[in-house]
């Protein structure tokens, strides 16, 4: 639900007594006050997911099946590089 006052909106949700007290803890970790800015700071995040989803499709849209370029001054990886990272994701997560 959304209601228009003047330059803004007001935008409503009912949430469960779990979810509630969870939002309020995690608020607390981030430095929120309120329900005002737990709202305000999950919409932003909300808006840079999806721009973040956008900007993916676009890339995936323009280059099709091809590899994506690298940003420039980043080199392609080498098989090394492959292996060095694997080994690190596998002693960080612990075996599959």
């Amino acid at each position: 639900m959304a209601a228009t006052t003047g330059a803004t909106e007001v935008w409503q949700a009912r949430i469960g007594h779990d979810l509630a007290a969870t939002l309020r803890a995690d608020s607390e970790v981030l430095g929120l006050h309120g329900r005002t800015e737990i709202v305000k700071a999950a919409l932003e995040l909300l808006h840079r997911q999806a721009a973040e989803q956008r900007m993916a499709r676009s890339v995936e849209d323009f280059c099709g099946s091809a590899q994506a370029p690298l940003p420039i001054g980043v080199v392609p990886a080498d098989d090394a590089d492959r292996s060095v990272a694997s080994r690190r994701r596998t002693r960080r997560d612990g075996p599959a």
